[in-house]
């Protein structure tokens, strides 16, 4: 992680509205400034980076081979839901915090968090990371119109598990909840088994993650009801499955970008990317979807809803590359991002 220490000169190319603008800075602890000296490397910069999806309160857990995704994610039972229900509120905000400090020195802007546990869940990420964007989940087994009330009180909005994971008729009332009081409602998707995206799309989701089991039709809905998928390859990967990426792009889906779990992928957005240009390029897809993939969220939705970024100082993620700015060239294997914060701003 990081750039070389000390004092240097790069050749900056700045991504902003599907292209880049070259200039030169100088880098320094941290911060940059425009520079006219000899430049020593090339660095691609994007600013307001958001990983679009995380669950970052088991950032701790180290998990052992082999476990199915219904073994290690699927609640309320599977390892993580056991290791978040059982493990201290101090070794959980412990972890919450490291993530955020990582994610900030690989770069990132913000994350955004579905957060288990309910109202009480919320509060420990706030206050552990006040910058997250928190997507909190209900724990009550029949709807409560009271407990949505709490957690919107401390979180951005309402983040559940898929649709195959809870009775429809719940569903479709915190749904109504969510809407009635003009917050933000994302929601898994197609992740393990393909679900029905009408009804998924019924209840007005802000975006859905995942979408590796969904049908070309699916795609295409999630395109017309301008719903945006965040894609986690990494994870995915993981337990042998790929996001349909060249698929979404025929589709004209807008794509976001996110690490998923804490205990399979630290939040380095350049190290994803990296994933998604592979996968993208193994499907016969334009690789260069990866650029915009990383602020999509923030242009769609959270500016808007949550007004993201309000309260922050200018950061960039910064990626040292050879050659031009191209997909492959900017996210190969093994590039990782660097947090850049303008001078003066």
């Amino acid at each position: 992680m990081g750039l070389p220490g000390g004092r240097l000169i790069a050749d900056a190319y700045v991504y902003s509205s599907g292209s880049f603008d070259r200039t030169r800075i100088e880098v320094e602890g941290g911060l940059f400034r425009e520079s006219d000296g000899e430049p020593s490397l090339k660095l691609a910069l994007f600013e307001d980076v958001t990983d679009a999806h995380t669950h970052c309160a088991d950032y701790g857990l180290r998990i052992p081979p082999g476990l199915s995704i219904e073994e290690l994610v699927a609640p309320p039972d599977g390892l993580k839901h056991r290791h978040l229900r059982d493990s201290p509120k101090e070794v959980l905000s412990e972890s919450m915090s490291r993530f955020a400090r990582d994610a900030r020195s690989f770069g990132c802007s913000a994350f955004v968090d579905f957060r288990e546990g309910g109202a009480e869940g919320c509060r420990l990420l706030k206050e552990s990371c006040p910058d997250a964007v928190v997507l909190g989940r209900p724990v009550s087994p029949e709807f409560d119109p009271g407990e949505i009330d709490e957690i919107l009180r401390c979180a951005d909005g309402i983040g559940l598990p898929s649709v195959s994971d809870m009775p429809s008729r719940y569903v479709e009332q915190v749904a109504d909840a969510v809407r009635e009081r003009g917050s933000v409602l994302a929601i898994h998707a197609s992740e393990r088994v393909r679900e029905d995206i009408d009804a998924v799309l019924s209840l007005d989701p802000a975006f859905v993650v995942h979408m590796c089991e969904a049908s070309d039709s699916d795609l295409l809905k999630c395109a017309e009801a301008e719903v945006p998928v965040a894609v986690c390859p990494g994870s995915n990967m993981y337990f042998g499955k790929a996001p349909p990426l060249a698929r979404m792009q025929d589709m004209g889906v807008d794509i976001a970008l996110g690490t998923d779990n804490g205990m399979l992928r630290p939040p380095d957005m350049a190290a994803e990317a990296s994933l998604f240009v592979e996968v993208m390029e193994s499907q016969g897809g334009d690789p260069a979807a990866v650029f915009g993939a990383l602020s999509i969220l923030n242009c769609k939705i959270l500016n808007r809803n949550i007004r993201i970024g309000r309260e922050r100082r200018r950061r960039f993620m910064a990626v040292p590359f050879e050659g031009v700015p191209e997909p492959g060239r900017v996210f190969r294997r093994g590039s990782s991002g660097t947090a850049l914060v303008k001078r003066g701003e």
